[in-house]
């Protein structure tokens, strides 16, 4: 046989077959590409930085434009398939930000992505946004760019930002003091200002710190979210600001602290700052075991925290000596202004005359950069022998002795009934409404015993649960056993089923590694696994293979990727819970309920003084007014409407003399449940003592019969009777209108009509009792708490303002806020601004 000749293609076949060659790669193969687009927000300066078919690595370095900036805004992807073929697309989101000139190219660049470095057109921006810098911004001002170590100086921050954005300013801020001790800020104070022609808000705070250790000190950035308009969405009367959220960050001004000069006297401490020193003897006349106390007393301006305590003195050995505890008085709001006072008790034992100091106390002046030494003087106390009793001496009888001087009787005087005691305040109501029978000693022991166990079992049991939901890693090891049922469910997948559980272990990779995207990419993935430990390359193919099977177009996975994923999930280990943990102080310190309980079975009086220690009715009763005060202002704050715990303030007020707060408290006390006759008395009794009340609740003082019957139920009470007997009411009507349609027996009409009757009876004397209280019933009721003054603006800034003298009790409406202000409406119509802590708010 011949051989056949070889098989030759003609020309328009080979052509043919290329073409299809070309089209099947441009199916398969998208191509890539990088571009900028205008953003849909509706502003100019909004651009989006399009990857086609690839995604950037890292993120991606933009050309530097002189007086632009390039502020990320966010990242989306998508997905599309069109005609067999996929294309995916990321979008990075910018906000341009540059001189307002009238149009901005953006040269050309290259960026780097996964495939290869791609080319970036220019672009021409209509019009970017103004800088940051011209819009808002912040600095910290020290007083003096350079401090002694430990003296204190003065901190200001101001925000500026232009009006024209309309820009919403918090109060709170973030800012790190360290290495600085500093007290808390101020409160705003805000002014405005026009500054080359543009109109500015500025808000500015105050603070004072210390500077412990001398060295050149750069002072952390304050960081201020803040919002500001920077358009409009919408057109006409529908039209409304669109408001973007910056972070405005200060500058960090660098502060020289200076060492102390050295040549310090012997007693120097480490004070810094000014202080006086006063030293008292009372009674600089005593006798012999009379005590005599010798106080001390240290005040100024300073870096107390950083103090030890006052000089040591020395008395005589003639001296019984009891020394407590110093104790040290900080003015309020303030670290560095204090009072340290320390009294020292001597019971003389020997009489003669003693000399109590001189106290010498040494500190540095950063005003004048010297030390100090200031004297107490020496006091001379005289100490007298105790007097000698004279026994066995008779008085002599006059009848039996003429020699004796005669003894005239006592003149008569009129006897007059002692008179009752003036008006004090009485003893603080107990802190429930209600009371209840008291436990016997054996009762209350076993009773205190069986919850203290019971405690310490359920302390232990929450502590646990917390530290097992708290644990950082609990979310990684909750995907780390979710991952393997994936993989089993992607075992068990019929052809075409593998969708849902892949993107189910995607979803757990994602957190098992920690990322928070919801979609991140292989190279993310692989950054975070490098961080994380090893398998880096495994999980980065193993995520690829996934998003090809996913998204591309051959839905298959490699034959192998089960046994690869299953062999990377098997060498990614996760620590395990550790239960100790339990004990951290974040999960409720357990070890504390141990303590708890101690002192729960210890005894009945040690349970009573722990008590005592915390309840503002015993600091009370112990004379710690102050301390009383501010327990029950805590439990005001977060209950207004606790009329017990507003009647025990007006009483700790009484006792500390602030006289218009306590009246204001007592009338917010009385209007809240006045039928309490302890609530009647105080109120009655602040008031005049205040000399101040409000106007509408005066007349409850001497009630007429409209009021006498108003006061037996609280504004609230009222309302709430009004309703019931206005449906009491419409239930008498409806079985009116029933039985005369329907009809029905004369005892049914009878019943219908005593209700109708009853129920509008009722709701008109509910109305009645309503408005005997006037604006006090209404909820934003508030009552002026001293005398202050009623500005037109929140500011103490602007001295243009118009204001007047607002009186204590007054009460009004609080119909807004801004900051610390509230702006009040009168029942005469007028209006205006008053600090929050100028006010007793009625019911919120």
């Amino acid at each position: 046989m011949r051989p056949l000749p070889p098989h030759r293609i003609g020309p328009g076949r080979r052509l043919l077959w290329t073409l299809l060659a070309f089209a099947a790669g441009a199916l398969g193969l998208p191509a890539q590409s990088v571009r900028w687009e205008a953003g849909d927000s509706g502003l100019g300066n909004s651009l989006l930085l399009i990857f086609e078919n690839c995604e950037p690595e890292g993120q991606p370095t933009l050309p530097g434009i002189p007086g632009v900036t390039f502020a990320p805004a966010g990242r989306s992807e998508s997905t599309n398939i069109v005609n067999f073929s996929v294309s995916r697309t990321i979008a990075l989101t910018y906000v341009v930000r540059g001189p307002q000139n009238p149009r901005l190219q953006i040269p050309a660049f290259t960026v780097r992505t996964s495939k290869g470095d791609l080319p970036v057109a220019a672009f021409n921006v209509a019009a970017p946004a103004a800088p940051l810098d011209s819009l808002a911004r912040a600095r910290l001002l020290p007083a003096r760019p350079s401090v002694w170590a430990g003296e204190v100086f003065g901190l200001t921050y101001e925000l500026s930002a232009a009006r024209r954005t309309n820009p919403q300013i918090s109060p709170a801020f973030d800012w790190n003091p360290a290495p600085l001790a500093a007290e808390d800020w101020s409160k705003p104070e805000v002014t405005e200002a026009v500054a080359n022609g543009d109109r500015r808000v500025n808000v500015t705070f105050r603070t004072r710190a210390v500077a412990k250790v001398q060295n050149r000190v750069k002072l952390e950035s304050a960081s201020h979210l803040i919002s500001i308009q920077t358009g409009t969405i919408g057109f006409g009367i529908i039209s409304q600001p669109r408001m973007e959220q910056v972070s405005v960050s200060s500058d960090q001004p660098v502060l020289e602290v200076r060492p102390l000069p050295p040549g310090a006297p012997a007693g120097f401490g480490g004070a810094v700052g000014q202080f006086q020193l006063v030293s008292r003897v009372v009674p600089e006349r005593a006798g012999v075991g009379e005590p005599v106390t010798w106080t001390l007393e240290l005040t100024g301006t300073g870096n107390w925290p950083d103090l030890g305590g006052l000089p040591a003195r020395t008395v005589s050995q003639d001296f019984q000596v009891v020394q407590p505890k110093a104790k040290r008085v900080n003015a309020e709001g303030k670290l560095f202004d204090a009072t340290l006072t320390e009294d020292v008790v001597l019971v003389p034992t020997k009489a003669g005359e003693y000399a109590l100091g001189p106290v010498s106390f040494s500190y540095f002046d950063p005003q004048a950069g010297a030390y100090r030494t200031i004297t107490a003087p020496r006091t001379t106390l005289a100490i007298a022998g105790a007097p000698v009793p004279r026994f066995n001496v008779i008085p002599p009888d006059p009848a039996n002795d003429p020699a004796a001087p005669a003894i005239a009787a006592p003149p008569a005087k009129d006897v007059a009934p002692a008179a009752a005691p003036a008006g004090i305040p009485r003893d603080p109501l107990p802190g429930e409404a209600r009371a209840t029978v008291p436990f016997t000693a054996r009762s209350l022991g076993w009773s205190l015993a069986a919850p203290g166990l019971a405690v310490f079992g359920w302390w232990l049991a929450l502590a646990y649960q917390r530290a097992r939901a708290t644990d950082p890693l609990r979310l990684r090891r909750e995907a780390r056993a979710r991952l393997a049922g994936h993989l089993a469910a992607l075992a068990r997948a019929r052809p075409g089923e593998h969708r849902t559980p892949l993107l189910a272990w995607q979803q757990d990779t994602a957190r098992l590694w920690g990322l928070a995207h919801a979609a991140p990419s292989g190279r993310a993935l692989a950054a975070a696994a490098v961080s994380g430990g090893a398998g880096t390359e495994a999980w980065r193919r193993l995520w690829q293979e996934a998003d090809q099977a996913l998204y591309g177009p051959r839905p298959e996975l490699p034959g192998d990727w089960l046994d690869r994923a299953q062999a990377a999930l098997a060498e990614h280990h996760l620590p395990s819970f550790r239960p100790w943990t339990l004990l951290r102080p974040r999960n409720l310190m357990p070890f504390a309920a141990g303590l708890a309980l101690w002192a729960g079975v210890t005894g009945t009086a040690l349970e009573a003084a722990a008590t005592a220690a915390t309840d503002p009715a015993g600091l009370y009763r112990r004379g710690d007014f102050a301390g009383a005060e501010k327990a029950w202002r805590r439990g005001v704050d977060q209950a207004p409407a606790n009329w017990i715990a507003r009647h025990n303030l007006s009483l700790a007020l009484e006792q500390l003399d602030r006289n218009p707060e306590s009246a204001a408290h007592a009338a917010a006390a009385f209007v809240q449940q006045p039928d309490h006759e302890a609530v009647r008395w105080q109120f009655a009794h602040a008031a005049s003592r205040g000399g101040t009340a409000p106007a509408e609740i005066v007349p409850f003082l001497q009630p007429d019969p409209w009021r006498g019957w108003a006061r037996h139920a609280s504004p609230a009470d009222w309302e709430w009777a009004a309703v019931l007997a206005a449906w009491l009411a419409a239930a008498g009507l409806a079985g009116i209108l029933t039985l005369a349609y329907q009809g029905g027996g004369t005892g049914w009409r009878r019943v219908a009509g005593t209700g109708f009757g009853l129920g509008l009876a009722g709701a008109v004397l509910a109305v009645a009792g309503t408005l005997a209280y006037g604006p006090a019933a209404h909820p934003a009721a508030a009552i002026v708490a001293r005398a202050t003054v009623l500005r037109s603006i929140p500011t103490e800034a602007d001295t243009t303002q118009k204001t007047t003298p607002l009186t204590a009790g007054g009460l009004a409406r609080v119909e807004g806020s801004f900051l610390g202000w509230r702006r009040l409406a009168f029942p005469n119509g007028q209006t205006g601004w008053v600090r929050r802590e100028d006010l007793v708010p009625v019911w919120r």
